[in-house]
């Protein structure tokens, strides 16, 4: 499948924890937002907006799968993989949020502090 660019290719650096920056003017033109769909492909890596606070993410997904070419049990299966990819995160986010909202989640410090406890450290 054939990619076309529809700007000029930028150099961007990985730091060390593997981040890269994402050009702001591309950023904003493909609005994205906290989250964004990494898929490995013949091509490379492909960067996509993910919004995790629409319900409507599956059906996002269904296009995007599409969009990337995907047809019969090949579509259904990377829409299922996908799809269970994307529910979970979800899920994990509201865990976590609730986690802090009852104060669940101890600071960094006591957490840092119990792991080196616990293994010796």
């Amino acid at each position: 499948m054939a990619v076309a660019a529809l700007a000029e290719p930028q150099t961007v650096k990985i730091s060390s924890k593997r981040q890269i920056t994402i050009p702001s003017q591309w950023y904003k033109a493909m609005e994205f937002g906290d989250y964004a769909l990494c898929t490995w492909t013949e091509n490379g890596l492909l960067l996509q907006p993910l919004d995790v606070e629409t319900s409507d993410i599956t059906v996002n997904l269904l296009r995007n799968l599409i969009a990337l070419g995907y047809e019969g049990e090949d579509l259904v299966d990377q829409y299922e993989a996908l799809t269970q990819k994307s529910l979970s995160l979800e899920e994990r986010m509201e865990a976590a949020e609730r986690a802090v909202k009852n104060a669940q989640v101890k600071p960094i410090g006591d957490l840092q502090s119990a792991m080196r406890q616990k293994h010796g450290l």
